[in-house]
């Protein structure tokens, strides 16, 4: 069945693309490099590459970006490790304010996740690394301070994805913290040519799994580890991604963790306690009950029936999974029926992101792919991938249609995140690539209308992320959407909400869902513009 389903795709056209998407990285003055500092031992760090993060740190209304750098391996202070920070001028180019700014980021790097997590207008942001993460709070006046120990989230071992949310209801948004694997004894592993003594990256099935920290915001700039108490201390995993959704929904943050090589998880949210459901919601495994290679994930509602489905980018020979929420914590995966999963198959997925490329409604999905191995074992692998593009037809399926010269570079594709960086209404992408250059992805094409939503919390926290938007169109139809803090692949996104509106010029009803519990309706919204809504 899978085989045949392959090779109608194979067949498809690609097919005429309503937009396209141009590097134009270099042009906007983003001149980054990955370093991985690759090592004869091949350390398993070396093999994961990082992430970014968009943010507006300045509150200028432009989308700035930080870029994580990985370095010499292990890690030695100096500015070929220095993460960047880079400030959008809003005329299309960016200026590297690292060193204005005051971070001072030079470990080893893996991840940035953006929130205002102190609720006073500034988001802040934390970054994970191979020892040792540090939470940055902006001061409100261009700069930024490290208050990691008072904080007291240094969370130790090797942290990869984080994802902050409001788990507890109180106002505050909590810190969900992913560690991969236990390499503490790497040095004593061998993995290659016994022969020759040429070494190469070991699978991560030899290292024993970790379990991942939650943190509960204090409310007073300091975080307590509820990781017991909330009962996820029991699920031992290789995370790599992880996102909140609210499942029924009823107003609880919900967890989902892509692990690899083990079972996936999915934490039922029982009021600041969590139930593992990863094996009874069918949300852990491939069609056939096998763990894959999970690396990036997202959450959003595919097919249009108002719940919030899951993806999951994976390992080669394997499926990029599309679990259908059915409700009720139950999912179908529907990875081959959707076509979601099946260009996937000689390739490696990493960032993964859910974006309305062209403005119709419907999400589409963005993969950044690039294999681990610089020489891959399969026949016919290659290291440097080109990425995907998987449009969607409105009713949940997928066809891949590589949209514009960018999708015609091969490349070691890490993380990537979803902005609208240049104000235009239509979502645009950033790519780290491993040991290659940070690319922008701008979208130069829009075939429909858009309406932009910003939200400001009073009982929630201040960037409402966690809240659930339902813009209902004149024609009846309903679209949901959420806010984010943390997807894809050791990434986050622009909080703000974009919403495709294809022909119609406007949103009849917009309903707001806080995380407070308030419930919120602004109606006659006319498109092609952005909203800020304060919490009433």
């Amino acid at each position: 069945m899978i085989a045949a389903a392959l090779l109608a795709l194979a067949s498809d056209a690609a097919g005429e693309c309503a937009v396209r998407f141009t590097d134009v990285a270099s042009a906007a003055r983003l001149n980054f490099t990955h370093t991985r500092g690759a090592t004869p031992e091949h350390r398993l760090p070396e093999s994961m590459g990082a992430g970014l993060a968009w943010l507006d740190y300045d509150g200028d209304g432009w989308m700035d970006i930080y870029a994580v750098q990985s370095g010499p391996f292990p890690p030695r202070p100096g500015t070929a490790a220095q993460d960047r920070l880079y400030r959008n001028r809003g005329d299309g180019t960016f200026e590297d304010v690292t060193t204005k700014a005051g971070l001072q980021d030079a470990a080893y790097g893996m991840g940035a996740f953006a929130a205002d997590y102190d609720n006073d207008g500034d988001v802040d942001l934390y970054v994970t690394n191979w020892g040792g993460n540090i939470l940055y709070r902006n001061e409100g006046h261009g700069t930024f301070r490290d208050v990691t120990a008072k904080a007291g989230v240094a969370a130790s071992a090797w942290s990869t994805a984080a994802a902050w949310g409001d788990v507890d209801g109180d106002g505050w948004l909590d810190l969900f913290v992913v560690r991969y694997v236990d390499d503490s004894r790497e040095k004593d592993l061998f993995c290659g040519d016994a022969a020759t003594g040429r070494r190469t990256y070991c699978t991560p099935i030899v290292y024993p799994g970790t379990v991942n920290v939650l943190f509960r915001n204090r409310g007073d700039g300091t975080f307590e580890d509820v990781t017991v108490k909330s009962g996820l201390d029991r699920a031992v995993g290789k995370g790599l991604g992880a996102v909140f959704l609210d499942l029924e929904p009823d107003g609880k943050p919900d967890l989902y963790v892509a692990n690899d090589l083990v079972v996936n998880f999915l934490f039922r949210n029982l009021g600041g306690r969590f139930e593992d459901i990863s094996v009874v919601s069918g949300a852990g495994f491939d069609p056939l009950g096998n763990p894959q290679g999970g690396m990036g994930v997202d959450a959003g509602d595919l097919d249009g029936d108002g719940l919030l489905d899951l993806v999951v980018a994976n390992y080669e020979n394997e499926t990029n999974e599309h679990y259908r929420n059915l409700g009720s914590g139950v999912f179908e995966d529907v990875s081959v029926s959707s076509g979601f999963g099946l260009r996937h198959w000689s390739l490696v997925g990493f960032g993964l992101n859910l974006l309305d490329v062209d403005a119709d409604g419907d999400l589409d999905a963005f993969i950044a792919n690039g294999h681990v191995f610089e020489e891959p074992r399969r026949q016919g692998g290659a290291y440097a991938q080109k990425p995907l593009l998987m449009w969607n037809d409105g009713a949940g399926k997928f066809q891949a249609k590589p949209c514009g010269s960018a999708f015609d570079v091969a490349l070691v594709g890490r993380g990537s995140a979803v902005a609208d960086y240049d104000n235009d209404g239509d979502p645009d992408l950033a790519v780290s690539n491993s040991g290659g250059p940070l690319q922008l992805l701008r979208n130069d094409g829009r075939h429909g209308h858009w309406l932009g939503v910003e939200l400001q919390g009073r009982k929630s926290n201040r960037e409402g992320v966690g809240a659930r938007l339902t813009a209902t169109l004149p024609s009846g139809r309903a679209l949901v959407r959420i806010v984010q803090a943390g997807s894809s692949y050791l990434s986050s996104s622009d909080p703000r909400v974009l919403f495709g509106l294809g022909e119609e010029a406007g949103v009849k009803k917009l309903t707001i869902h806080w995380p407070s519990g308030t419930v919120q309706v602004l109606e006659n919204l006319s498109a092609d513009r952005y909203v800020k809504v304060e919490e009433k």
